[in-house]
C-alpha cells in the first residue's frame, strides 16, 4: 500500500512539534508540505518554528507562512502561557534560510498537483482551510479527508472558555465554513485527545536513544504540568492524536454526527456543537469518541525513536 500523501495546517506550538515529528516518522503517510498559522503563538513564531523544525527533521518539502489572524474577530489571544513566548516553551532550534511560501496558495497547489488525493491535517485554527475553501473552491473539493485536531464533545469542557476548544475558538467564523463545506471530517476533539495521555515513561525506547528527537521531546513535554505543578508529568497529546488517527486509523473509534460551530455566542463562542441523535442534519463529520491509548503509545514510541536514530546518522 502507497503512502497517504498528507499537508499539515500547523501552529506550533508544543503539540504540533510532536506531531510534524510523527509525520515524519512514519512511512504510512507522505508529507508533502507544511501550512503555518497564527494561533498558539503570532505567525511570525509559528512558521519560523515550522520551518526549523523542517530543518531539523531533514525534510525536503516547502513550507508555508499563512494567515496571521482569523477570518473576522479581533478580540482574541495568543497562547504564551502555555507554549511560552516563542511557542517551543523557550526551546529555541536554529533559525532556518528557508524561503516560505503564501500559505494558501501553497495549500492549493499541492492539493491540485497531487497524482492521489491528499489528506489535509489542520492542527490549529483552521483560518488558512476556510481560505482555502473561499479562494480555492475547486482544490478544496478533492480533499480526501480533512482530519482537524479542534472541538469536542459537550461531556469534556474546553480549555479556553468552559464549552469551547483553543483551535475552534480562535476562529469559529473560519471553523463553521470548513464543517459546513461538505468534505469528509474527522474531529479529534477534546474528549478524546484527554484520553491519549503521554509523558516520559511512556517513552521509554525514544529516551533510551538520547538523540536530538529525544532532547527535544524531553524538553516539549517538560514544558507541560499537570494540576499540581508536577514537571514531565503525563499530558494530553492533541495534535500528535490527529496524525497518529492518519498513520493507523485503529488508533481511534469514530461515530458519525452533524457538528456545527457556535460562531456569535456571548458565552459559547466557539462551541462545537455535536449532535449524535441526528436531528440536526445529516452527518457530516466522523467524530473521535475512544482512543486506543497503549496503540497510540507505542506508535509514538517506536516512531520516534526510529527516527531519532536516522537522524544520528552522518
Amino acid at each position: 500500500m502507497s503512502a497517504r500523501p498528507i499537508v499539515i495546517d500547523t501552529d506550533p506550538g508544543i503539540d504540533d512539534a510532536l506531531a510534524i515529528m510523527l509525520a515524519a516518522a512514519c512511512p504510512e503517510v507522505d508529507l508533502r508540505g507544511i501550512v503555518a498559522v497564527a494561533g498558539n503563538v503570532g505567525l511570525e513564531h509559528t512558521s519560523a518554528n515550522a520551518a526549523a523544525l523542517a530543518d531539523l527533521l531533514r525534510l525536503d518539502v516547502p513550507i508555508g507562512r499563512g494567515a496571521s489572524g482569523p477570518l473576522c474577530r479581533a478580540d482574541v489571544d495568543f497562547a504564551p502561557d502555555v507554549h511560552g513566548e516563542n511557542g517551543l516553551a523557550g526551546y529555541r532550534l536554529p533559525a532556518s534560510t528557508r524561503t516560505l511560501q503564501p500559505g494558501v496558495p501553497l495549500l492549493a497547489r499541492l492539493i491540485e498537483e497531487s497524482p492521489d488525493p491528499v489528506t489535509v491535517v489542520p492542527i490549529g485554527p483552521l483560518t488558512n482551510i476556510a481560505m482555502l475553501v473561499n479562494e480555492f473552491p475547486k482544490a478544496a473539493r478533492k480533499v480526501e479527508r480533512f482530519v482537524i485536531m479542534g472541538g469536542g464533545t459537550l461531556d469534556v469542557p474546553g480549555n479556553v472558555t468552559p464549552v469551547a476548544e483553543f483551535n475552534i475558538w480562535f476562529d469559529p467564523d473560519a471553523a463553521a465554513r470548513v464543517f459546513a463545506f461538505g468534505v469528509p471530517i474527522t474531529m479529534v476533539g477534546l474528549n478524546a485527545t484527554h484520553q491519549a495521555l503521554v509523558g516520559r515513561k511512556h517513552l521509554p525506547g525514544l529516551f533510551a536513544s538520547g538523540g536530538p528527537v529525544a532532547e527535544i521531546v524531553g524538553r516539549l513535554l517538560d514544558g507541560y504540568y499537570d494540576v499540581d505543578g508536577d514537571p514531565g508529568a503525563a499530558m494530553p497529546q492533541h495534535d500528535s492524536l490527529a496524525i497518529a488517527a492518519v498513520v493507523d486509523p485503529a488508533v481511534l473509534t469514530t461515530v458519525p454526527a452533524f457538528v456545527d460551530v457556535e460562531t456569535a455566542g456571548r458565552l459559547t463562542r466557539g462551541m462545537t456543537v455535536v449532535d449524535l441523535s441526528d436531528a440536526s442534519g445529516e452527518p457530516n463529520c466522523d467524530v473521535a469518541m475512544q482512543v486506543d491509548v497503549q496503540r497510540f503509545r507505542h506508535l509514538l514510541d517506536t516512531r520516534l525513536s526510529a527516527l531519532d536514530a536516522s537522524l544520528r546518522q552522518v
